[in-house]
């Protein structure tokens, strides 16, 4: 007996798709075709973004470089300028008292109060071949020698400079302020031989009265 194909398998027939069903299939097939397609365009176009990117801000880094090498020998000579008006300090010797002694001769000619000293760890300046340390000083005084004791320090030019300045004002009254601030001390470190006069001080600022 011959046996056709749907019985071999099983008594299963193959059904034959109609013309919608194959309209239906075409389409099926139409989207995720151009799903597929429009995920790697996608892609492709975030991956050249990120190349432009990239390249974009690789011409930028070449010129900032190409700028300050334009500039470094006019930078070497400021620095070597600023470096010669600095305090010179024998190596190995601690500033910490002296430096919070010179705050505090500071703070005396302007008439601001300083309630608090508390000198921190030097830092080395390893490109600049510089020294920092800095000194956190609690004060209270009036607006008056708080600005004298500001224009005084700027009187001082790279040796020192202040941050993280802080003011209270609880009674509402312009004598009567209170805060906290931070000074940095740049200076370089040389051999004792070199040392002739002692350790170098503060320049001296311009004197102005103590403010009431």
């Amino acid at each position: 007996m011959v046996l056709d194909s749907g019985s071999r398998r099983g008594g299963e027939s193959v059904k034959k798709l109609n013309a919608r069903e194959v309209r239906l299939s075409l389409i099926t097939g139409g989207v995720i075709l151009l799903g597929l397609s429009y995920q790697i365009l996608n892609s492709q176009l975030t991956r050249l973004k990120g190349l432009k990117r990239q390249e974009l801000s690789a011409r930028v880094e070449r010129r900032q470089q190409q700028d300050l090498l334009a500039e470094k020998p006019d930078l070497i000579e400021q620095l070597s300028t600023i470096k010669g008006q600095l305090p010179r300090h024998p190596e190995g010797q601690d500033l910490k008292s002296e430096l919070a002694r010179q705050v505090q001769s500071l703070a005396n000619k302007s008439g601001l109060r300083l309630t608090g000293l508390t000198p921190d760890a030097e830092v080395f300046l390893e490109e600049l071949e510089l020294y920092q340390a800095a000194v956190e000083c609690s004060w209270s005084g009036s607006s008056k020698s708080l600005v004298a004791f500001l224009h005084q320090l700027n009187e001082l030019g790279a040796v020192a400079d202040i941050r993280d300045l802080r003011l209270r004002n609880r009674s509402g009254m312009a004598n009567t302020l209170s805060g906290t601030f931070v000074l940095d001390f740049v200076y370089s470190r040389v051999p004792p031989a070199e040392i002739h006069t002692g350790i170098d001080s503060l320049p001296e600022p311009v004197d102005n009265p103590p403010a009431p």
